[in-house]
Formats: C-alpha cells, sequence, structure tokens
C-alpha cells in the first residue's frame, strides 16, 4: 500500500499545479470541490481535506474516489494514472523485440558494442516499429547513445544514413542538440542529405543547421539562401509539428537577419498562437519561439503577449496526462519566470536523464535555473555566478536572458 500512498500524494499535488492553488485549509478544499463540479466530478470538501492532510485520517480514500481524481487530470480512471506515472519511455524493452526471426533490441545493442556495423545494416533493414513510440524512441535513444559513444564514427555514420530506419532512428529522431563539435550538424549535411528524398527532409537539415548558427552567432550565407529558398517550396499546412515549430522558429532568427525583427515580433507571435493553437502537439512549437525570442532579448514582449502566455499554460497544464519532454522543461522554466508569484504552489517537475540524452548540456544550464528561481540567499547567488558562465561558454543567451 505505501505505493499506492506515493501515487496519491504525487496526483495531489499534479491537481494543485493543475489548478494553480495550494490546497492548504478548509476553504481551499470547498474551492477545490466546486472546480471538479464545474467538471461534473464529485469529490466532498471533507474527502479533499483528508485527501490533502488538512483533517487526520485512518482510512484509504475509495476506488471511485480515485478515479475521480484521475479523470480531473483527463485520464480513464486511476489505473491508467498509475500505470502513465510508471511509463519510462525510453527504457528499452528488449523483450518486445525478440518474438519474430528479425530485429532484435538486444543483438543491436551487442552489435553497437562491438562495432559491427554490418550487423546493424541487416537489424535496420529488418526494423518495422515506426508507428510503435515506445520501442521507436528507446531505440533511437540507444543509437544515438552508441553514436555519441563512437566519437561518431564515420562508418556508423554512413550505415545510418543508408536505411530508411537508421535515418529515422538516429538523424530524425535522436537529433543531438548538443551538437558538440558540430558533430551532429556534420553528420547531417555530409551522411543524411544526400539521402535526402524530399523537400521536408531537405528542410528539415537546413532548419536545423540555421538555428544552430544562429544561437551559436555564426554567419553562414549559403545556409541562409539555401533554407530560404527550400521555406518557398513547402506548404506550411503540410508540415510536421516538429518540422512547423522549426519554421516558426527559423522565421524568427530570419527577421533578425534582415533587421526587421523589432518590427515583426508582434505578427510573428500571433503566428506561432495560431499554429500552437491548432495544433495538439504544441509544445515544441512554444518551446522554440521561447528560445528564439529571449535569445534575442525580447522577454518583456513574451511577457506581454497574453495570447501566447495562455497557450503557454496550457501546454504546461498538459506535463501531467501523458508525457514529458525537452520542450516541456523549457517551458516549465518560462513559466516559472514569467510567474513569479506563484513559486509556493508549483511544484516544478524533473525529467529523467534518459529523456534528454542529446540535450545535456541545455538540460543541466534549465535545471540551474530552476533551482536557482526557487534559492536563496549565497546559495541563489553562487547558482547565478555559474550558470551565466556556463550559459556563456555554451551558447544559452536565451536562458540567461530570461533570469537577469
Amino acid at each position: 500500500m505505501k505505493g499506492t500512498e506515493i501515487f496519491i500524494e504525487k496526483i495531489c499535488q499534479q491537481i494543485e499545479t493543475a489548478v494553480n492553488r495550494g490546497i492548504k485549509g478548509f476553504p481551499d478544499a470547498i474551492w477545490l470541490s466546486d472546480v471538479f463540479k464545474q467538471k461534473r466530478l464529485a469529490v466532498s470538501p471533507s474527502t479533499i481535506a483528508r485527501l490533502y492532510g488538512i483533517v487526520a485520517s485512518s482510512s484509504k480514500p475509495y476506488v471511485s474516489t480515485l478515479d475521480t481524481l484521475a479523470r480531473f487530470l483527463a485520464y480513464d480512471n486511476w489505473e491508467n494514472y498509475v500505470a502513465d506515472q510508471n511509463r519510462f519511455h525510453f527504457n528499452a524493452n528488449f523483450f518486445l523485440t525478440e518474438h519474430t526471426d528479425g530485429f532484435s533490441q538486444s543483438v543491436l545493442e551487442l552489435a553497437l558494442q562491438l562495432q559491427r556495423y554490418d550487423t546493424v545494416k541487416v537489424l535496420l533493414e529488418k526494423y518495422t516499429y515506426f508507428e510503435h513510440n515506445s520501442i521507436h524512441f528507446a531505440t533511437a535513444n540507444l543509437i544515438g547513445n552508441y553514436v555519441k559513444l563512437h566519437n561518431y564514427d564515420e562508418n556508423l555514420l554512413k550505415v545510418l544514413a543508408q536505411t530508411k530506419a537508421g535515418r529515422s532512428l538516429f538523424y530524425e529522431c535522436f537529433v543531438d542538440e548538443n551538437n558538440e563539435n558540430r558533430s551532429f550538424s556534420d553528420a547531417l549535411f555530409t551522411h543524411y542529405l544526400p539521402q535526402a528524398a524530399t523537400s521536408h527532409d531537405m528542410f528539415f537539415v537546413y532548419a536545423y543547421l540555421l538555428s544552430q548558427n544562429s544561437y551559436a552567432g555564426i554567419s553562414d550565407a549559403t545556409i541562409v539562401k539555401q533554407y530560404r529558398q527550400l521555406a518557398k517550396t513547402i506548404s506550411v499546412n503540410e508540415l510536421h509539428y516538429h518540422l512547423l515549430s522549426r519554421y516558426l522558429e527559423c522565421n524568427i532568427h530570419i527577421a533578425f537577419i534582415e533587421n526587421t525583427l523589432p518590427k515583426k515580433v508582434s505578427i510573428l507571435l500571433d503566428a506561432v498562437t495560431a499554429n500552437a493553437t491548432d495544433n495538439i502537439n504544441n509544445e515544441w512549437i512554444v518551446a522554440r519561439t521561447i528560445k528564439a525570442l529571449l535569445h534575442y532579448g525580447y522577454k518583456n514582449e513574451l511577457f506581454s503577449h497574453a495570447r501566447f502566455n495562455e497557450v503557454v499554460n496550457e501546454a504546461l497544464m498538459k506535463k501531467r496526462k501523458s508525457k514529458n519532454s525537452a520542450a516541456l522543461y523549457i517551458i516549465q522554466l518560462y513559466w516559472l519566470y514569467s510567474n513569479k508569484n506563484n513559486r509556493l504552489t508549483y511544484h516544478p517537475f524533473h525529467l529523467a536523464v534518459d529523456y534528454l540524452q542529446g540535450n545535456s548540456k541545455e538540460r543541466l544550464a534549465i535545471e540551474s535555473a530552476t533551482a536557482c528561481f526557487y534559492a536563496k540567499g549565497n546559495t541563489k547567488n553562487l547558482i547565478a555566478e555559474n550558470l551565466t558562465q556556463y550559459g556563456a561558454k555554451n551558447s544559452m543567451k536565451w536562458i540567461l536572458n530570461l533570469i537577469e
């Protein structure tokens, strides 16, 4: 039963986050009961008071009560809620791929460990799990980690570019945002781009290169020209949400390059807000916009755009329903600094490191900035001092501009 108690405590915290109010006394319990009623869900103030420890209780809540709490956060029932909290999206479950004489995650890892790339290619040619998110992302994480372990071995990069699965799992899915020594940029340009079959594939490469250059303060006229040409050939309405987020992000970078950003910032934010509102997978659209505009110092414009911040709230409050992501990590940090009065009522979530293997530098900066938000006295000063140095060293101006 100890495990059940942990989940009850967790869902209570998540409900506080969802309603943006701490449940500390009986008036809060009455208020929350009314909020449940607005969603046609019934939990009495006395039950809420017991759940939050406002009044002592020797009994455990009924399953029907737990089901109601789960439905408040858009789960079907308590069982589904608990199952989701236990889900590790990047946990490579080898046993899900061993039941046929085809692709095998366990054999793949052995081949990667031994650098048997001939075997890796054979396995990737048998890969069929493109639509199985847990296996697909687990395999992408596995491959990405070994690419880094082998220091971007050219032979491995070639093998990954030669198959649809290899391109999807590494170049399109893992996406090494750390880009140490521009290794991922070079891999995209040298190995992936020659295999790109569609304008969307090529657009993905140049949008990534343009954004990386912009954050690093690198000017490359050829990349900008190629991106602009490709942007004219694509239909924005047909873009996958990840490509759409890159497109909207690059619009900001291009406006800066053209010296038109001060005049266009409001129009660009309106466009982002419209696209984010229409797209259920809007986290990356919001997150990349936050990064780009903060990078150029447009914090006040972001903070004052009411509809954009409504979208930010909506995106953040979805996080407890299914999966967290690097995008939501960025959104959470922005939300904290734009809602400083909620310091005591918001419980920030922490992502497992597995989610951010290809983005470890930004992860550390985000977590340090989050810690700085809650820290006091000399601890706060020490975090801020070190974060300033770390952010400048790793081209994370957007974080420094947010916390200043």
